[in-house]
């Protein structure tokens, strides 16, 4: 190594002054474009990874609500694709509530019960929720504990 040096310090001193500048500034910018590259190589690589692992929490974030869609889905097997009405009364027979469901002439669904099971009518809410059935209007009133009458507009949800 020390001769290899050595033969490097003769060629330079074997330069005129100017080449000598030349070469100097020559290797200062190989050496600024090196260290350029790597950091903005590092940062790059480094912004990448930051931006997967925050599509990664957003992932993680979501799955506990896709496996409960997913198991309501799987609970209600192929009736998803029945009309509005028997989707709606079959739901409703799953978690034990007695109700009237009434056509309206917006093609939406009125669901009326009385003294339903709270819990019920929550679990309800998730299934329609699942096979794409939205709320228009709703109202909840609590006649004893653990205990609602409901009053109810459903439709598919793009409708």
């Amino acid at each position: 190594m020390t001769n290899l040096r050595r033969q490097f310090d003769e060629w330079l001193a074997s330069l005129s002054e100017r080449d000598r500048r030349a070469v100097n500034v020559g290797a200062l910018l190989s050496l600024t474009i090196l260290i350029t590259a790597t950091v903005l190589t590092v940062v790059l690589e480094s912004t990448s990874a930051v931006e997967r692992v925050a599509t990664k929490r957003l992932l993680l974030a979501e799955l506990p609500t896709l496996r409960d869609r997913e198991q309501r889905l799987r609970r209600l097997g192929g009736d998803v694709n029945l009309p509005l009405e028997m989707l709606v009364k079959r739901i409703l027979s799953q978690h034990d509530i007695d109700a009237t469901v009434e056509v309206q002439s917006n093609s939406s669904i009125r669901l009326r019960a009385t003294a339903a099971s709270f819990d019920s009518v929550i679990d309800t809410l998730g299934d329609l929720e699942a096979v794409s059935i939205s709320v228009r209007r709703s109202a909840l009133t609590a006649t004893t504990a653990g205990r609602v009458d409901v009053d109810m507009e459903l439709q598919k949800s793009g409708s």
